[in-house]
Formats: C-alpha cells, sequence, structure tokens
C-alpha cells in the first residue's frame, strides 16, 4: 500500500511531457521550438526552447537546450541555464546562471536573434489566464 502511494506520488510530481512547438528560426535558419508545457498564464515565464543542430558541432553537441526568463510585461529576458546535448541524448555541457541571477540581467533581447524570436513567442503561445472564479453565492436557510 505504501509502495502505490509512493509510485502516485512521484507520478503526481513529474514534470508534464515538452510539448515542442515550432517558434521560427534563428539567424543560421535552424527551427527553434518552445516547450509549451513549460509555459503558464502569468506575465513572468520560464521558457525552455531548444534548437537541433543538422551536423554535430565540433564537441558532439547535436541539441541545445535553454531555459529563458521572459518578462512578457516589459518585453524583457535572461538566460537561466544552457544545456548542450550529444546524440544519445546525454548532457555534454551544462550552464547555469540561475534565476537570481537572472533577474538581475534582464533587458531587452538583441534584435533579429533566437532570444529576441523565443521572448516574442513565448508570450504569444502561453496559454490564457484562468477564468474568474464565481463569487460564493449566499446560503439560504
Amino acid at each position: 500500500m505504501i509502495a502505490l502511494f509512493a509510485i502516485g506520488l512521484m507520478a503526481a510530481a513529474a514534470p508534464p511531457m515538452p510539448r515542442w512547438t515550432p517558434a521560427g528560426m534563428d539567424h543560421a535558419g535552424r527551427k527553434i521550438e518552445i516547450d509549451r508545457a513549460s509555459l503558464n498564464w502569468r506575465s513572468l515565464q520560464r521558457a525552455w526552447w531548444r534548437v537541433a543542430y543538422p551536423e554535430p558541432r565540433r564537441d558532439g553537441t547535436v541539441e541545445e537546450r535553454h531555459l529563458d526568463l521572459v518578462d512578457c510585461r516589459d518585453g524583457i529576458a535572461a538566460v537561466i541555464r544552457i544545456v548542450s546535448l550529444g546524440a544519445g541524448g546525454q548532457v555534454l555541457n551544462e550552464q547555469v546562471d540561475g534565476e537570481d541571477l537572472a533577474l538581475q540581467r534582464l533587458s531587452p533581447p538583441t534584435p533579429d536573434t533566437a532570444g529576441e524570436t523565443v521572448a516574442r513567442e513565448a508570450c504569444r503561445l502561453r496559454p490564457p489566464p484562468p477564468p474568474p472564479r464565481k463569487p460564493a453565492s449566499p446560503r439560504r436557510k
């Protein structure tokens, strides 16, 4: 019984499966995809995005995944994390700046870059806010 509870708890705590959605192209013509499962309806986004390389880079990287902090209200963004993946999905390199540092570095993305595309598209693709709660009706006696 305890084992079943623990399995259920782990399943409930697992992050949602990625939902990669095309978001545009980078300067080299590679497809940029945003994980819609990482987006929420609020103005501050923690958006995962990726770009795949048609040929492995010198270090064996075939895909880069980025986690960016994006403020949709002010149109500013900063990198939180960059992960370089090999052909087998193994992590080859990881740069982690952290959210605290990203909050200090928030600034307008450089024009005509993948960062600008991601900031714009993450805000466009985020889900709508939930409907307002209906006020509780008074109880009748």
